[in-house]
């Protein structure tokens, strides 16, 4: 009876298992694109596919700087209260650094469209990207009321 032994067995070396990903990921890569062209065999279609998807990857960082400027605020808020009760054990300028990341994270999608139109000019929606649909105007900061009245026809 032969009892397994670990120090025996074969292991992998880095470059080999990264050979391993590499082609399991082409592979996968091919069975994704292979089904994005059975629908519609244009080019077209897959770049509007592929674009698509980019809203909402750019609606999940709108979401995570809001919570995460959040948890910022809520963290300078006990940093304050910590240099309250002891001065020399927590420098004034923590608690004021993370208000200021807090305040940055949680107005940064105010300043995206801004930007956008400052440095491309007119329609930042066709030049600079960004997101757009009738959910966005219900996120703070995420759309114009106006644009979405206007595209309803209200």
């Amino acid at each position: 009876m032969k009892i397994l032994n670990l120090k025996e067995e074969p292991s992998l070396s880095f470059s080999q298992t990264a050979q391993r990903i590499l082609k399991l990921s082409l592979i996968l890569g091919a069975a994704v694109s292979v089904s994005a062209f059975a629908e519609d065999a244009s080019l077209g279609k897959l770049a509007e596919n592929l674009s698509g998807s980019f809203e909402g990857i750019a609606k999940l960082m709108i979401g995570t700087a809001y919570v995460a400027g959040i948890g910022f605020g809520i963290s300078a808020i006990f940093k304050f209260k910590q240099h309250k009760d002891n001065p020399t054990q927590v420098p004034i300028g923590t608690p004021f650094a993370l208000l200021a990341i807090s305040v940055l994270l949680v107005f940064l999608p105010n300043i995206y469209a801004p930007a956008g139109t400052s440095i491309f000019g007119g329609d930042v929606q066709s030049k600079a990207g960004g997101t757009k649909g009738t959910g966005l105007s219900a996120m703070p900061g995420g759309g114009d009321a106006g644009d979405a009245g206007a595209a309803s026809g209200n």
